[in-house]
């Protein structure tokens, strides 16, 4: 099976009931180490909503973005993955505190797709722009949107300042957790995802905004049905040098 990640965005949907901190907490010191310990995961990394940012970003809505490392994305089927829930069942205090509380985005990618910076290492990324998109389904509006990134978006995004690597993925699965209730949402999730990081002391903004004005970027943008675009900060990361044997 391909490699890919299990992509996490979350968001408190009660916040008379949960404070950040108390999320963040529970997430970073729990719950990402209890995915880790398996053997389908050997990294993640956590993210958070810049400060500045577009009015309708998607990390405004969903302000924490969890991306886990999955050298085999088939791992999603196994018995270690599916049973994970039961066997270990959230406590009644933790349902109360923390998933009645929350909506948890989770989604599976198979990647399609690796761009990087000859000189620079994604352990110096300090940004990442996370871009989900549903083209059109027809067969022609797929193909040209896979050939915009190809041999234009990606290459431009190369040359920008910062630049570290751009990775694009296609959906498997997509599921939600709102409020303790579980969903599929497949048919609802863009079906593509692309995930540029940056280094740097900002985002390069005003290169990133060119980037989408081109002719063929106009085209292609002006027919995509749903776009979810999200600009966070790196933030706590869970190395494969660290936690790559944990599972094993």
């Amino acid at each position: 099976m391909p490699q890919g990640i299990l992509w996490v965005s979350s968001r408190i949907v009660r916040p008379e009931n949960l404070a950040p901190e108390t999320l963040i907490e529970w997430y970073e010191n729990t719950h990402i180490q209890e995915v880790l310990a398996l053997p389908g995961a050997p990294s993640a990394a956590r993210y958070e909503a810049l400060k500045t940012q577009p009015e309708k970003a998607y990390s405004k809505e969903a302000p924490w973005l969890t991306l886990y490392d999955m050298p085999d994305i088939g791992f999603r089927n196994s018995d270690d993955f599916t049973g994970i829930a039961d066997r270990n069942p959230p406590s009644p205090q933790l349902m109360d505190s923390i998933y009645k509380n929350t909506h948890f985005e989770m989604r599976f990618y198979e990647q399609i797709q690796v761009v990087e910076s000859p000189t620079a290492s994604s352990d110096s990324a300090k940004f990442l722009v996370s871009a989900a998109m549903h083209p059109a389904s027809d067969p022609a509006s797929l193909a040209d949107f896979d050939k915009w990134y190809r041999e234009e978006h990606l290459p431009l995004l190369s040359r920008l300042p910062g630049f570290v690597r751009s990775r694009r993925f296609e959906i498997a699965s997509a599921t939600v957790l709102n409020q303790a209730q579980f969903g599929d949402v497949l048919e609802k999730a863009p079906r593509y995802l692309a995930l540029h990081e940056f280094s740097g002391k900002e985002l390069p903004w005003e290169e990133l905004a060119k980037s989408r004005e081109t002719v063929w970027a106009k085209g292609v943008l002006g027919s995509v049905e749903r776009v979810e675009m999200g600009y966070y900060a790196a933030g706590r990361v869970y190395p494969e040098s660290e936690w790559g044997n944990v599972g094993k």
